[in-house]
């Protein structure tokens, strides 16, 4: 028998932004802004300086072949990553496909963008899926 779901739930209080569903098993480093709409899964980490504008989601899974096989192949979790001093742009989603992600420190992903796949430190990224378009010059970054 199916447990029915309920709409009416309260979302789980975080002091990140409380329009934001971040589960309490997500690492959070310091002075992170987490906007309203997010969602942050459980193998998540964030580093110092991360923001994440509105409508983020971050997932740390893969169920489709769970669903569309009714559970005779096992859900798959994965690790994301997202280093120091990153920002994602608005409504952008990042889902690991088949292994973990590393989004490298000093990045920034474009609004609107799917990635699938790790970006190296010191690069911007854009579109669906995200591909690195320009690299950021380290010399340019403030170090604080």
């Amino acid at each position: 028998m199916l447990k029915r779901h309920s709409y009416n739930q309260p979302l789980p209080p975080n002091k990140y932004n409380p329009l934001a569903w971040v589960v309490p098993e997500a690492e959070i480093g310091d002075n992170c802004w987490i906007g309203a709409f997010c969602y942050v899964a459980g193998r998540v980490t964030l580093g110092d300086n991360v923001s994440l504008s509105n409508g983020v989601q971050v997932y740390d899974h893969d169920t489709s072949y769970y669903r569309a096989t009714h559970g005779k192949v096992e859900k798959k979790y994965y690790h994301v990553t997202i280093e120091h001093d990153v920002q994602i742009g608005a409504n952008s989603v990042v889902i690991p496909q088949g292994k973990d992600i590393v989004i490298g420190h000093n990045s920034i992903v474009g609004a609107l963008s799917l990635v699938t796949e790790s970006i190296p430190p010191y690069s911007v990224a854009v579109g669906i899926p995200a591909r690195v378009v320009k690299k950021i010059n380290p010399e340019d970054v403030a170090n604080d």
